[in-house]
């Protein structure tokens, strides 16, 4: 076949998409909507794995976070704080090979005000010095705690970029003064922008300050922590981190006086243990969307073949005369193959702009993490294209086989 015949019959096929637009338009549609949801399910994964990504980097190997509560608990602000400052100091006196044990401090839904904006924040969190170091969360602009901020109770805080979008917009708010619940502080950093959330919460949403301040200013328990990170030599082995993690666990168990059939009133997490959690969350989700992205590829295919047969019953007299006038079983095939494909492009392009549309709306909700890439688009464009031509495919044959003369009397 040369290349005029080809272009030909391409001319022909998408004439014919076009004449019969209420088909082409249900076909696009419906292939459109199987490749949004395909779209969104392998952008959602690819932002899953990141995110695991981000949450190794964030811990790094050599550290344990030691969280309060029991892992049955609902969540952690309803979590009870188990966790001591004694805890944290016979960890570093009696764990091998600790560098430190670093103490956070959570309180929920402080009101900031500057001027006359307010501003009411997710978290109010206190930290020890070298924050950026300690938790792998560093600063865009403004200088960390040091060890005299922590001595002298200071009234400095950290702004994560929600609240210092909400209370300065463009400006920048190093030096300038706070009210966190009436109490002043001076901002002296900002927390580099994540864009990531937990447990409906984004991380970003989060004023930071002193722990020792935290306590002081805020009248919170003198004794109590909420979590702990736990950091070793960087050059620990994994071999290695499973002995800390066990001897850290026997200890806590000793200090909070655990019987035997006691279950742990902590939670220990490791680099690894994030990495399996959120691998095993992204392989449960990606079953049960995989499954309902092909159920609905396998439904629009489904309607597309019957479409397609009764538009060879339709086209019964076309193609006839084309038979008539020269034109192979091959020449019908290849036309009904190309407009299938002609059409599963047009649906694949409609997908993969709701996809776009619907995925940037779910990020900006914080709803789940998505990473659109050139790979999601290629493989929805060629499931489109697959599903359409394998659907497609039986009625082709049927037009092509056609006798010319029953089907120019309108005769199967």
């Amino acid at each position: 076949m040369n290349l005029v015949r080809l272009l030909r019959i391409a001319v022909q096929s998408l004439r014919a998409v076009l004449a019969f637009w209420p088909r082409s338009l249900f076909i696009v549609c419906g292939i459109g909507l199987g490749i949004a949801s395909l779209t969104i399910i392998l952008a959602s994964m690819k932002g899953a794995g990141e995110q695991a990504a981000w949450l190794a980097r964030q811990f790094g190997p050599s550290s344990i976070n030691v969280m309060s509560g029991r892992a049955e608990t609902e969540a952690l602000k309803r979590s009870p704080m188990t966790m001591t400052w004694h805890d944290k100091q016979s960890i570093e006196a009696l764990v091998p090979g600790v560098q430190t044990a670093a103490p956070l401090l959570m309180g929920y839904r402080p009101t900031l005000r500057y001027g006359k904006k307010r501003y009411t924040t997710e978290n109010l969190c206190g930290v020890s010095e070298a924050h950026g170091p300690t938790w792998g969360w560093y600063l865009s602009e403004g200088r960390d705690f040091t060890k005299e901020d922590i001595k002298k109770r200071a009234g400095v805080c950290f702004l994560g970029s929600i609240p210092k979008k909400a209370l300065f917009g463009g400006a920048n708010p190093i030096g300038k003064i706070v009210l966190v619940d009436d109490v002043p502080f001076t901002v002296i950093g900002m927390l580099s922008h994540l864009g990531m959330s937990g447990g409906g919460v984004s991380f970003d949403d989060r004023v930071t300050i002193p722990v020792t301040t935290m306590i002081e200013r805020f009248n919170l328990d003198r004794d109590r922590l909420t979590q702990m990170r736990v950091k070793f030599p960087a050059d620990t082995t994994p071999e290695q981190m499973k002995e800390h993690v066990a001897s850290l666990r026997l200890l806590l168990r000793e200090l909070h006086h655990l019987g035997p059939d006691t279950p742990d009133d902590f939670q220990l997490f490791t680099m690894q243990s994030i990495i399996d959690f959120v691998n095993l969350i992204k392989g449960s989700v990606s079953i049960f969307l995989g499954i309902v992205a092909v159920i609905a590829l396998l439904a629009g295919g489904f309607s597309q073949a019957n479409l397609f047969y009764l538009s060879v019953s339709a086209r019964k007299e076309e193609i006839g005369l084309r038979k008539a006038m020269g034109a192979s079983q091959q020449d019908i095939l290849l036309q009904f193959l190309m407009e299938a494909a002609l059409l599963a492009t047009g649906g694949a392009a409609l997908g993969l702009l709701l996809g776009i549309g619907c995925g940037r709306l779910l990020a900006s909700f914080d709803v789940m993490q998505i990473a659109l890439s050139p790979a999601v688009f290629l493989w929805g464009f060629v499931a489109a294209v697959c599903v359409s031509i394998i659907s497609s495919l039986r009625p082709a044959r049927n037009a092509a086989s056609m006798q010319p003369a029953a089907a120019l009397k309108g005769l199967s």
